[in-house]
């Protein structure tokens, strides 16, 4: 029996909530925060998410969709093109070439893998930034500053993100 076409929407529908939730969140990083001193440090929402998504749903985000989001958000935060791109394709190359690693550990293993994978996405953001753009290289602090917040918040991310799976992914 064929599906109906409202049976197809809702297939493809399941199917996007993870380029969806990932670029929301990424819109969200590039929402101006009025942190007394942090107010230019962000969390980087999209890595934990293309992370989150790479390790439990691989089959609904492909290399095309972190290439996109990194490009979508380099266009509008600012940053070299390609810079945040290069940094979710190496994320996600690096969860999909461990599979064994990610299969059936508890979360606190999950949250150290990530706050490795953060640290070397930093550095190399904050590298390709600082050869590429014009004004050179920003305060190492600050990148690092970025890191914990990022590490820091994955908790709560992967939270939002498993819940958002098991609401919206699930079949009826």
């Amino acid at each position: 029996m064929q599906p109906t076409v409202l049976q197809r929407m809702d297939a493809l529908a399941r199917k996007l909530v993870p380029f969806g939730l990932t670029l929301g969140l990424m819109l969200f990083a590039l929402t101006p925060m009025q942190v007394p001193g942090l107010s230019h440090v962000t969390p980087m929402y999209s890595l934990a998410a293309i992370y989150f998504w790479s390790i439990y749903r691989p089959d609904l985000i492909g290399y095309g969709t972190a290439f996109g989001v990194g490009l979508l958000e380099d266009l509008l935060s600012g940053a070299p093109l390609g810079c945040s791109a290069l940094v979710l394709l190496l994320c996600q190359y690096l969860v999909f070439r461990q599979p064994k690693f990610f299969n059936a550990k508890p979360f606190g293993v999950f949250w150290l893998a990530f706050s490795v994978l953060a640290l070397g996405a930093g550095l190399l953001k904050w590298i390709c930034v600082g050869l590429v753009a014009p004004g050179g290289f920003t305060r190492f602090g600050d990148m690092f500053t970025a890191v914990l917040l990022t590490a820091a918040v994955y908790p709560v991310i992967a939270w939002l993100l498993a819940k958002a799976q098991i609401k919206l992914l699930v079949q009826p």
